[in-house]
């Protein structure tokens, strides 16, 4: 069986921070289950540290780039004037829970669509992309993300989310749960016979892929079984946060360094583009800018913390805008994908 390795950025690039990102949440799980490192602490490292910083790598490159604010103005500013005034729209309308259980369930799918993101760009590298297969390992991806969370919060402990104990699929559907191991042990067949089938043909071995998935999945599976909400969030968003700053600072240094880039785009996409320490700090600054006192006001208000929002579900928007490889000439060369 012929083995394919084709990276996105480059083998040790990819090995650090697409795939071995998933280290830092396997990290998170032995400070806080292991060492009792407080998750507070954790959180506040995480959500300054990288959180904060990764929405920064996304105002990089609309925001702050010049050409972006003129062919994509209403997009931008349409987008964001749509989601900081539905945080506190929410609030006054009296659903603060609603808006919460919106930003931590678009939150959870920013996270799947990214790992199906680079998923898929393996497959466009490695020719993988026979469409059956295609089909299958978005189910198997799917399936493997959804049901941890799904079965902790929904099949037994609702009340971990403030929903009412009762709510429980457990108590409410007693024959939910067999049927969805029974679902997951399917997929999981189903993709593990294929995977058999490419072999006996003599099909090509993905390993980009494969080190991915394997990275990734038994971490969600992991921390959902071991960790309450607030522990779980930092402990899987790190990864992903860690994997958009390697792609991040890929595309802006593919588009951002080239001469005329300045006149073309701004001197602040230039600006972070001109090493790695000033992005770091660049990022790091915009970060602990919103996220300290968004935290702190909005414990004392929620129409401050409705507000507060805004950032991050601008963000996820415009994420499933911004990265549209196949409909996108541009993004595709900036990628190295052409």
């Amino acid at each position: 069986m012929p083995l394919t390795k084709r990276w996105i950025i480059s083998r040790n690039v990819d090995l650090t921070f697409i795939i071995g990102s998933s280290l830092a949440g396997y990290l998170y799980l032995f400070l806080n289950l292991v060492l009792q490192v407080p998750i507070s602490f954790l959180w506040w490292f995480w959500s300054v540290g990288f959180d904060g910083t990764h929405i920064f790598g996304t105002a990089s490159r609309t925001f702050f780039d010049s050409e972006a604010r003129k062919t994509d103005r209403m997009l931008l500013f349409g987008s964001a004037a749509f989601f900081f005034s539905l945080g506190p729209a929410m609030v006054l309308a009296g659903a603060k829970p609603l808006l919460a259980m919106i930003v931590a369930v678009w939150a959870y799918y920013h996270v799947m669509r990214q790992h199906y993101g680079f998923m898929a760009l393996y497959k466009v590298k490695n020719r993988d992309v026979e469409r059956s297969d295609a089909v299958l390992d978005r189910v198997f991806l799917g399936v493997m993300m959804v049901v941890p969370p799904f079965h902790r919060f929904l099949v037994h402990h609702p009340r971990e989310l403030g929903m009412p104990a009762r709510w429980a699929f457990e108590t409410r559907f007693p024959n939910f749960e067999p049927l969805m191991w029974l679902a997951v042990a399917l997929t999981c067949a189903v993709f593990a016979v294929r995977q058999v089938q490419r072999a006996r043909a003599g099909d090509s071995f993905n390993l980009p892929k494969f080190l991915l998935l394997g990275a990734v999945l038994p971490l969600h599976w992991i921390t959902f079984a071991t960790m309450s909400w607030q522990a779980a969030v930092p402990t899987v968003t790190i990864v992903h946060n860690l994997q958009y700053h390697a792609l991040i600072w890929f595309h802006n240094r593919n588009k951002y360094a080239a001469k005329g880039a300045v006149a073309k785009h701004g001197r602040i996409p230039a600006a972070v583009t001109a090493s790695l320490v000033s992005y770091a700090l660049i990022a790091l600054v915009f970060s602990a800018a919103y996220r300290i006192p968004g935290f702190q006001l909005g414990r004392m208000s929620d129409l401050a913390f409705g507000f507060f929002a805004g950032f991050g579900l601008t963000h996820y928007y415009l994420d499933s805008r911004i990265w549209r490889v196949r409909s996108d000439p541009s993004l595709r060369q900036t990628l190295q994908l052409a």
